[in-house]
């Protein structure tokens, strides 16, 4: 028989040390060591708003909470954040800043990859809450077609995540996290605790802590791939494209030696990274190398 003293010690130990009393289905997110790259979100598509039907915010919030606890990627904001900047922007250019403000081209940190979340139903149920349409993407072209799901009636979530190259639009990895509301338990702490930060219904309702979990193990699941297949993941490209801004030419060195073919406006070339002065060695699509000047290029 448990004494009331006994009772009292138990429940002050948990009290102290809660993470001993996290039910053991609890979601968790993985935290990493390093930085794997740079990253930005894709935000669900709004004209789908799925998240209506079931009284939940746009997950974005969510998603983007997930990323920056791991620290398995450095968020670039192309959202809110971005258009505030632009505004800055248009303050430095009129004149109305400081000087020495420094808000200028240049300066923005480029995303090394895109971070594209898929939720979609594929079954209606009685409450008549079923949901239809796919929520994908287009980076360069189509590269969507990831299918998730929620289903209310049963409060089951279907999700998918997809991290793509944003140099090469390759898809590097796709991991998909699906969550029942009798399968998940949510203590006071771990992740019920930092999703109640971003409110929006995904802790204090049940559909929304089911596709919390379901986004949770989705990117679990993502990063665990990301920490397999790198050596890492591949942020380099092929070399960036110029092309030529006036009709000009190739020439053998960068002091204008002979000309080594004429370059008509819009020729696209591929720098070799050696530089001399206001002169860029370059090869053209047939392989042909030579320098040319960079008031030439854009």
């Amino acid at each position: 028989m448990r004494t009331k003293t006994g009772s009292l010690v138990i429940a002050a130990i948990l009290l102290i040390n809660p993470a001993n009393a996290a039910p053991p289905n609890e979601p968790t997110i993985p935290h990493c060591g390093q930085s794997y790259g740079t990253l930005a979100l894709r935000e669900p598509q709004t004209q789908n708003y799925w998240w209506r039907e079931y009284d939940l915010e746009n997950p974005e919030a969510l998603i983007k909470l997930y990323v920056n606890q791991s620290g398995c990627f450095t968020m670039v904001d192309r959202g809110e954040g971005l258009e505030m900047r632009q505004d800055e922007r248009v303050l430095a250019d009129s004149g109305e800043l400081q000087v020495d403000s420094n808000i200028g081209k240049g300066q923005m940190a480029a995303a090394d990859f895109f971070l594209i979340p898929d939720l979609v139903a594929k079954d209606s149920d009685a409450s008549g809450k079923g949901i239809a349409g796919v929520i994908g993407g287009e980076v360069g072209g189509k590269i969507g077609g990831l299918l998730g799901g929620l289903k209310s009636k049963k409060l089951e979530a279907d999700s998918i995540l997809t991290l793509v190259n944003a140099r090469t639009g390759v898809q590097e990895v796709t991991a998909r996290g699906t969550a029942e509301h009798t399968d998940i338990s949510f203590g006071a702490g771990g992740l019920l605790g930092a999703v109640a930060a971003v409110g929006g219904g995904y802790s204090d309702t049940k559909i929304g802590r089911v596709v919390s979990a379901a986004y949770a193990e989705a990117y679990t699941k993502l990063v665990a791939q990301v920490q397999q297949t790198r050596t890492g993941l591949n942020v380099s490209a092929p070399t960036e494209a110029y092309t030529m801004a006036i009709d000009s030419e190739m020439y053998t060195s960068p002091l204008r030696g002979a000309a080594v073919r004429k370059m008509r406006a819009g020729t696209a070339v591929y720098p070799t990274g050696k530089r001399e002065g206001a002169f860029v060695e370059v090869k053209d699509k047939f392989g042909t190398n030579g320098w040319v000047s960079v008031e030439d290029l854009q």
